[in-house]
């Protein structure tokens, strides 16, 4: 099969990260020929949105994707850039190439490029869905004498001025930069949401791995007791087996507040959301310890429950007494950790719902011959993961496969 017939392409991927090489390499094992476009580097987020002390929250046994690896390493930031650059060497990838536009053509598609135009038979989506930076509006309010950063900038805290830092969202990003700025000595005022955290051990036993074989991570959106779940941050997983949670932030000294809603001339204000948020992060790691029990029963009936010094302490009570605001004297430095967003306006109108998000059935596009990987809940919990994203690719591929072979044997 040559990659083209009369100057159309097989297939096209679009993105070369994670999700972009791991569905090249399943293409190449259906024997697809195909091209995958990078507007950067490969890996490129990876690169350019991690902070230094940065690791994986996922051990090395799940995530295959990026080869051979110690059971239970969890990865930096630099690693998983050299390891995806490794896949990247084995695919047909063309770097600094940008899709301006993606619509359909006849029975297949037409890209516009940054550098041509092309015809392609089938399209994979593999851009991922969070990669631009989002900030809330209350930032602009902030005087210039503050440094910002988001998330996505920060490297270490050397790179911030002296003084006391405000973080601002306590998911994975927001719990991990307040760790390694309180590791360095800073002071940290936390503006927490409510997230939940994921124990790292429970009655002796590692979380990850019951979770992982309970099927946690396969979870559908049928399996939700409520699909607006779905838009919640993701639970906190401590990467390296330490304890990650707003207690053990407390604990280890920084000041939680609040939701921050408003900035005047001299402070800045929070709501009263600290305990409810403190709570649930408990009221889902309860949740996750009642599927831990369930899973311990059906893989040891003769366990019972109990709780061992080597449990995390993650749960136990700390004093909270958050402020209701700050002098914006005392603050040297404010680190956006509120998420990212994304920009499918590339993708034409027809391909998009109304609020401009990707119309697709699990990672089939609405229309014939268009796919997607990497998209959060695209099929189950782990989709946009490293651990998730083979699963939806190796699909993806078979698809592809199997049209481009009904497509040319159909007149």
């Amino acid at each position: 099969m040559n990659e083209r017939e009369g100057d159309v392409i097989d297939c096209v991927v679009v993105g070369g990260g994670a999700a972009g090489l791991a569905a090249s390499a399943a293409l190449g094992q259906h024997g697809v020929q195909h091209v995958v476009l990078e507007a950067g580097q490969a890996g490129q987020t990876w690169a350019t949105q991690r902070w230094n002390s940065f690791r994986l929250n996922t051990p090395g046994w799940t995530n295959r994707l990026l080869g051979d690896q110690p059971h239970a390493a969890y990865l930096t930031a630099g690693e998983v850039v050299d390891r995806l650059a490794v896949l990247a060497a084995r695919a047909p990838i063309r770097t600094a190439v940008r899709v301006m536009n993606v619509a359909q053509a006849g029975t297949g598609f037409l890209l516009r490029t940054s550098d041509e135009e092309i015809r392609a038979r089938t399209v994979v989506v593999a851009t991922g869905d969070e990669n631009i930076p989002r900030t809330p509006p209350v930032a602009a309010t902030l005087p210039g004498s503050i440094t910002q950063l988001h998330s996505a900038e920060y490297r270490n805290p050397g790179l911030l001025p002296d003084g006391a830092v405000l973080v601002v969202g306590s998911g994975q990003s927001g719990a991990q930069i307040s760790e390694d700025l309180l590791v360095a000595g800073r002071r940290v005022l936390l503006a927490t949401s409510p997230v939940g955290h994921v124990p790292v051990r429970h009655r002796g036993y590692d979380s990850f791995e019951l979770l992982h074989a309970g099927g946690f991570f396969d979870q559908t959106l049928a399996d939700l007791p409520d699909p607006a779940l779905m838009r919640a941050t993701q639970p906190i997983l401590a990467p390296g087996g330490k304890p990650l949670s707003l207690r053990t932030l407390a604990r280890a000294g920084a000041t939680l507040t609040g939701r921050m809603v408003a900035v005047d001339d001299h402070r800045v204000m929070f709501d009263d959301s600290t305990e409810p948020n403190v709570a649930a992060g408990e009221a889902f790691a309860s949740y996750v310890r009642a599927m831990l029990d369930a899973q311990i029963a059906r893989t040891d009936p003769t366990s019972r429950p109990s709780r061992t010094s080597e449990d995390d302490e993650s749960d136990v009570s700390v004093a909270l007494n958050p402020p209701a605001s700050v002098k914006l004297s005392t603050l040297a430095a404010v680190v956006w950790c509120t998420g990212f967003t994304s920009d499918f306006s590339w993708l034409d109108t027809a391909l998009l719902d109304l609020s401009g998000r990707p119309r697709h059935h699990g990672c089939a596009g609405s229309s014939p011959g268009l796919w997607y990987v990497g998209l959060r809940w695209l099929t189950h919990r782990s989709s946009a993961t490293l651990p998730g994203i083979p699963k939806d690719a190796a699909t993806v591929a078979a698809a592809v496969a199997a049209h481009l072979h009904i497509t040319r044997r159909d007149p």
